[in-house]
């Protein structure tokens, strides 16, 4: 593990707080951050009770939390749910696993403002996510900004309308069609949307409902069949009679 020591002795370190990590894992952090001089590891380490103790006082600038997506085991969206208010300053960093789209999905919207994969975690790196993180950047890497922007953007053709350009489904729906479309289980449309897969079958089964369908494949093809529509009424100043369009006089 390689270790920083160019760096010059700063005038207000970065106070880092870890919790939930390997054992292992945290004490090699704590030994290796006892040399970096901007970085000070926050006293008691790997202490999740502690992180969790809404009586103590003080907090950190940086936190430094393990994710486990293992039953039973603490995931990071779950301590974030109920970090005290001490925390709320606190910028936080998640070490997990190879994260695939619903956790990195689920971990951003959960507040988290960097992302790092243990399978090639670098300590000179992360030194450099700390600090980058602690100045206000987003730590992330290519794929899970490709994730994250995936997740914003909302292709015009999965957006479900009438044949006058009406939404057939609820903004909830709409989401969880798009989500569908990029292939995402029920169990990580829970993560992502942070629901219960109960709630998510329901949402499902409205959605076949409103388009006729009977399972994910049918509505995610519905979705994406291109569609004629007729544009919104709008004031008309020349018009063709038609049984089927009324005139709208102009003012």
């Amino acid at each position: 593990m390689d270790v920083c020591t160019n760096i010059k002795e700063p005038t207000n370190r970065i106070r880092l707080l870890m919790a939930n990590l390997p054992t292992i894992l945290s004490d090699l952090l704590s030994n290796a951050f006892e040399v970096v001089p901007d970085i000070q590891v926050v006293k008691p380490a790997n202490d999740l009770q502690n992180l969790l103790d809404a009586s103590k006082n003080g907090t950190a600038d940086v936190i430094l939390l393990g994710s486990s997506r293992v039953e039973n085991i603490c995931s990071a969206v779950a301590i974030i749910d109920v970090l005290p208010d001490r925390h709320k300053d606190a910028k936080l960093i998640v070490i997990t696993q190879k994260p695939g789209y619903a956790e990195v999905i689920s971990l951003f919207r959960a507040g988290v403002k960097g992302i790092i994969c243990n399978l090639n975690l670098r300590f000179e790196m992360l030194c450099k996510s700390v600090r980058c993180v602690h100045e206000g950047q987003i730590w992330a890497s290519n794929e899970q900004l490709a994730y994250l922007v995936s997740s914003v953007s909302r292709p015009k053709s999965t957006d479900v309308t009438d044949s006058h350009g009406r939404p057939l489904l609820t903004a909830r729906e709409q989401q969880v069609l798009h989500l569908l479309a990029d292939g995402l289980s029920n169990l990580e449309l829970a993560t992502v949307l942070r629901l219960s897969e109960h709630t998510i079958k329901n949402h499902l089964f409205r959605i076949y409902d409103k388009l006729g369908v009977s399972n994910r494949m049918e509505a995610v093809l519905y979705a994406l069949t291109p569609r004629n529509t007729l544009p919104a009424p709008t004031s008309v100043r020349t018009a063709t009679p038609s049984n089927k369009v009324r005139m709208i006089k102009a003012g």
